[in-house]
């Protein structure tokens, strides 16, 4: 079943090709509470363009975007698993992407004390993967306001980290330049 990771709670019903809570995206537990605590903070995020967040998340991947990693298989899914995501199937084992808006970029990197910092276009990125089962599952928060994220989600069967992390990288970019100046 693929493993798509978000930022959200109350995701119930596991369904071919959904995202579930993984890779770090649940509400923060003791675990990453204490990690968190050992962990250096996390410098203020760079935002060369603030991006405005007022748009359908189910527009940020389009299908060209999506050809790298699979043919999008069925229409985008909104508010799957939760308000404010999109879930694009990917056809192939139940792969699946994902795009929306999330948590200030300190809180996000806070509950994934396992991320690393890189950057996308020039945009604070915190880059966590987390293997489940056969799949591999990368989330990239990047920081496009002071007050909110752009999460985007690949899970891919049988990938490699540095795969998924790669092909998640140029999705990322795709989502980030449709969104307008904010």
């Amino acid at each position: 079943m693929a493993a798509v990771a978000l930022g959200l709670s109350g995701c119930g019903t596991q369904i071919a090709g959904h995202p579930e809570p993984a890779a770090g995206f649940g509400a923060p537990d003791e675990t990453a509470a204490s990690a968190t605590s050992n962990a250096s903070p996390v410098p203020p995020p760079t935002i060369p363009q603030p991006r405005g967040t007022d748009i359908d998340p189910c527009v940020l991947f389009a299908p060209e975007d999506l050809t790298a990693v699979g043919e999008p298989v069925g229409p985008p899914r909104p508010d799957d698993p939760g308000p404010g995501i999109c879930t694009h199937g990917l056809r192939f084992e139940q792969n699946a992407a994902a795009a929306g808006f999330g948590v200030p970029f300190a809180e996000a990197a806070a509950r994934q004390p396992g991320g690393t910092a890189t950057a996308i276009e020039g945009h604070s990125t915190w880059l966590y993967c987390e293997k489940r089962e056969v799949y591999q599952t990368c989330a990239a928060t990047t920081a496009v306001r002071e007050d909110s994220t752009l999460v985007t989600l690949l899970s891919l069967h049988g990938a490699s980290a540095a795969d998924t992390a790669e092909a998640l990288h140029g999705l990322t970019g795709a989502a980030l330049r449709k969104l307008p100046p904010g």
